[in-house]
Order: structure tokens, then C-alpha cells, then sequence
């Protein structure tokens, strides 16, 4: 296992993999979300790309020497600095999904100066603005998605993640995607203080400032994150585009990782990190 020490706000040994040569492009998981997350995007796109894949605090195999339970966005990204300056990355592609989309635009509007390019997936500006799901599916959600749910809440918490016909034309990728949930389950205690933390997120005034090459992605048939948020993220900055993942919910990544792939490579080459 690889780990990189630093420092925020508390020490912290954030473990982290590392695959293929070129332009560093780091990828930032979501509530849920451990390393693996990335596992069917992770071969075409380390063929182009030096891919840094963290867990994130409080997730897999990274290591708080005294943990204060903060999991604020902005806490989260002050991991992100110390695991690229502890990598000793200047400048590099950033990309994020559903929660880790807040970290990373937490990082963004702090850091734009170390960013080549920003990518955005399922994700929300925070605060009013934001377009929240019914409160149906965020019952079904938690119920489903902490360390010891039942079979059927699993399936149901998953049933609101995806497009209706994935589990028949992309079984397979469905259920790569659901190995991964297995491993490092993540505590009802823990889901609670990053429900906790995305509560105090809100970044929407601050992203019209932002002068980052940002590509925002979404799901044609995310529940959890409604698109419409993805539009409000594109509109605050300026010349962003905006990606719909046809046929896909919230995890999108999984369900076409061919399509995610050739949207962010497109962008990713277009703005080299030696472009200033």
C-alpha cells in the first residue's frame, strides 16, 4: 500500500494508487466512494494519463493519527493539497464525483492556480441554490448505504443510483460496481458527519470567479443529484461545458465509463498542464 503523510488541521496518511504515465489527472470519490470506485474507467484512461486515485478521510485505507469528525468539503480538500503537494504535483487535471464534485470545487475556487483543468460529475453548488432529491430517495439512500443494511435496502439504495435498464444491458458493469461497495462498507455514523458536513457546503456565489477550465458531467437519469444542478455548476463559470451521460443515473461512471473516458480525455487534452 502506498501512503502519503501531511498535515490538515491533524496529521493524516492518505492511501492512494497510482497507474500510467503522461499528464497527472487525480480522482476525487463521492459518500460512498473508496479507490476502487474508479476501477472501469481506470484501464483506457491510465493509458493517456498518470491517474492518482485516493481514498478520502474516513474512507478505505486512509488513516487519521486523532480523528475530529469533520467532513466538510472544505475539509476534504485541504487533503487533496496535502496529497498533491506530498506527491509533489504543482499543477494537475482534477476530477470529482457526487460529494467528491464538492471537494473538488472546494479545491478549485482555494487552489485555481494548481489545476490545469477541473471536472465536475453529479454533483451541486451547495446552499439554497441547490436542487435537492425527494426526500424519499435520501431515506433510501442512507438506509441502503451504511455497513449493515439489509439485501433489500441495498438493492433499493442502489435502484435509485442508476438508469432503469441497467441491470439488463449493463449487468456486468453493475456488478463490478457493486464489489467495490463491498469492501470498505462505510458506518451509519460515518455517512452521518458527511451528511453533516455537505450541510455547511456552498460554493455557488464563489464560482463566478473561478477561471479554471472546468467540463461539468451528469447523468441523463440521476435521482440522487438532479441534473438541473449540473447546469446551475456550468452557468456560475465561466465557458464551462456541460456533458450529459445518456442512459445513466448518478453513477454514471460505471454504467458508460467508455463515454465518461471520452468526454473528460477530450477536455483534459485541450488544456495541457504546461498551458498557462
Amino acid at each position: 500500500m502506498a501512503f502519503v503523510p501531511g498535515d490538515n488541521r491533524g496529521a493524516i496518511e492518505i492511501h492512494y494508487e497510482e497507474s500510467g504515465a503522461g499528464e497527472a489527472l487525480v480522482l476525487i470519490g463521492g459518500l460512498t466512494g473508496t479507490l476502487e470506485t474508479w476501477g472501469l474507467m481506470l484501464p483506457e484512461l491510465s493509458s493517456r494519463c498518470r491517474v492518482i486515485t485516493p481514498d478520502n478521510r474516513g474512507s478505505g485505507s486512509t488513516r487519521l493519527a486523532v480523528d475530529d469528525g469533520v467532513r466538510t468539503p472544505e475539509r476534504f480538500a485541504g487533503d487533496i493539497l496535502a496529497l498533491v503537494d506530498g506527491l509533489g504535483l504543482e499543477r494537475f487535471h482534477l476530477m470529482g464525483v457526487s460529494m467528491g464534485g464538492m471537494i473538488v470545487q472546494e479545491f478549485a475556487v482555494a487552489h485555481p492556480e494548481r489545476l490545469a483543468s477541473l471536472t465536475i460529475g453529479c454533483s451541486h453548488p451547495g446552499g439554497k441554490t441547490a436542487i435537492s432529491p425527494t426526500e424519499e430517495v435520501l431515506r433510501a439512500m442512507m438506509a441502503g448505504s451504511a455497513d449493515g443494511a439489509t439485501e433489500e435496502a441495498k438493492q433499493a439504495a442502489m435502484a435509485i443510483q442508476i438508469h432503469p435498464e441497467t441491470p439488463k444491458k449493463r449487468a456486468d458493469r453493475l456488478a463490478t460496481f457493486v464489489e467495490t461497495k463491498k469492501k470498505y462498507p462505510h458506518s451509519r455514523e460515518e455517512l452521518l458527519k458527511r451528511v453533516r458536513g455537505i450541510a455547511q457546503y456552498d460554493v455557488y456565489d464563489r464560482l463566478s470567479a473561478l477561471d479554471v477550465a472546468t467540463l461539468v458531467l451528469t447523468g441523463s437519469h440521476d435521482q440522487l443529484v438532479p441534473k438541473e444542478n449540473s447546469s446551475l455548476i456550468a452557468g456560475q463559470i465561466s465557458e464551462a461545458a456541460l456533458v450529459e451521460i445518456p442512459d445513466a443515473g448518478h453513477i454514471f461512471f460505471a454504467e458508460q465509463p467508455q463515454a465518461t473516458n471520452a468526454a473528460l480525455l477530450d477536455f483534459v487534452a485541450q488544456y495541457p498542464i504546461g498551458q498557462s
